[in-house]
């Protein structure tokens, strides 16, 4: 090698162990943050001797980033669904609380039950009267604990919404940085970054699939197929809460719905859902329940002729049908068996339309009200919860099925939240930086700039010597 070539060589890699320096230092600095992808020099040896750096790299795995994000778009969905029901299911009790709907059903039909054994007891009738008041408001509040619910799925998938929509618009930006041709090296590695931290956190809220454009740019997708991102042209997602329909760019993407190229995954999946289907299920048992013990009520009293209300009515009339949703708020004692309104206790004994008091220790018509309430009624079996059940095992199956539904959301959560956990590590364990390997590869590089510079110095002490000699 002749001393030119060895001083090219030694001063070609000086100047790529610099800017290895500067790769690994940069390193070694965002060890911490969670976006960055680490920074691999990819050094090449030219036809003189010489090294250079062709180009930095990324440390990205395609594959566990969708992994993750599909995890953490799982997450999201189960966590919402069990959020946004968590309040509802905390008042509504479980089969084993002592204040549920359940109890207050299982406390006012044991006061029918010792009405019989003292149908005179004028304290007894008022306190099957208050009994049934306390079952109808519970009904009352539970229905509008869903209302409420709905009510914060709706507020929280806006949010999710608006959130998306600017998550979008920043990655047609960066779209548009990348098809400019005017970045840097470095600004193209920081930009990956920012992409990458985007495209995390729009996981949460929906799931996609991606793929680039041979300009670099990015695609997005519904898992379903309706495109998101193309180019700079981001599609706005919009939720019409009248007919329950989600779009993005006019395109219907609504969760669960057969035959549509939409989202399946993420939190405003899971908000959608609990909007559309789950609270709107919910409520429609909890109407059942209400139109059950209506029914029961006005089937059982015989003082009753047709369209007049029983003990329980529909806001004071008798039921009709088909009966209106939101019975269940709806529902209460009919004012003519509760003294407060103007009406008598002792019809509860003797009937609802009973105009003068019947025989002091006549209990045929209670009897009637607790062999109603111990026989089974027919359901809607569309519910879920089956076609015919006495009041109580109804209630019980409601109470059951709602919780499970809460309850199964948690476990799915947590589930899901343990697998991207795991995908997690190995992804940072790929695109991570662990600083014990960058600081031996910072004693490397000194090695080499030191062999380098060494080098270059007997290369310079021999011309020095052969100019010497003329």
């Amino acid at each position: 090698m002749s001393l030119s070539a060895a001083l090219n060589a030694a001063r070609s890699g000086m100047s790529v162990t610099s800017r290895w320096a500067q790769t690994t230092s940069n390193n070694i600095a965002n060890a911490n943050t969670a976006s960055y992808a680490r920074r691999d020099p990819t050094i090449v040896t030219g036809s003189t001797g010489g090294v250079t750096i062709s180009e930095i790299t990324q440390a990205v795995n395609t594959s566990l980033d969708s992994m993750y994000r599909l995890e953490v778009s799982r997450t999201a969905t189960q966590d919402a669904v069990a959020t946004g029901l968590s309040l509802y299911t905390s008042k509504l009790g479980d089969t084993q609380s002592d204040v549920t709907l359940l109890t207050q059903l299982t406390d006012f039909q044991n006061s029918l039950s010792l009405m019989v054994a003292s149908p005179s007891d004028s304290s007894l009738q008022q306190g099957a009267v208050t009994d049934a008041q306390e079952l109808a408001q519970s009904l009352n509040t539970a229905s509008n604990d869903l209302v409420d619910a709905r009510e914060n799925a709706l507020s929280a998938a806006r949010n999710d919404i608006s959130s998306i929509n600017d998550t979008l618009a920043d990655l047609a930006d960066m779209n548009e940085q990348l098809a400019s041709g005017k970045l840097s090296e470095s600004q193209k590695l920081a930009l990956g970054d920012e992409i990458t931290a985007a495209l995390d956190g729009l996981a949460e809220k929906i799931d996609f699939t991606m793929r680039t454009d041979s300009k670099g740019r990015m695609e997005i997708y519904t898992t379903g197929g309706t495109a998101l991102l193309q180019g700079e042209t981001a599609e706005t997602i919009s939720f019409d809460a009248q007919t329950g329909v989600l779009s993005a760019g006019g395109v219907d993407i609504t969760p669960g719905v057969s035959g549509v190229r939409g989202i399946s995954e993420g939190s405003l999946a899971g908000q959608v859902t609990l909007y559309n289907d789950i609270i709107p299920e919910m409520s429609a048992q909890l109407d059942e329940v209400a139109r059950a013990l209506i029914s029961v009520f006005e089937e059982s009293d015989a003082s009753l002729t047709a369209g007049e209300a029983g003990l329980f009515t529909d806001g004071g009339a008798a039921l009709t049908d088909p009966v209106a949703a939101g019975l269940a708020a709806r529902i209460a004692v009919n004012s003519a068996a509760v003294p407060d309104e103007g009406g008598s206790a002792w019809r509860i004994r003797d009937g609802m339309s009973a105009t003068v008091q019947g025989d002091s220790n006549e209990t045929t018509q209670l009897n009637a009200f607790v062999d109603a309430m111990s026989t089974q009624t027919s359901f809607d079996g569309a519910l879920g919860l089956g076609e015919s059940a006495t009041l109580s095992d109804y209630m019980s199956a409601l109470i059951t099925s709602q919780n499970t539904t809460r309850a199964s959301a948690e476990t799915e959560a947590e589930t899901s939240a343990a697998a991207a956990m795991t995908v997690q590590e190995t992804r940072l364990g790929f695109m991570g930086v662990n600083v014990d390997d960058e600081l031996q590869q910072l004693v490397a590089i000194e090695q080499a700039y030191s062999a380098n510079a060494q080098v270059m110095t007997t290369v310079m002490s021999m011309l020095d010597t052969l100019l010497e000699s003329f």
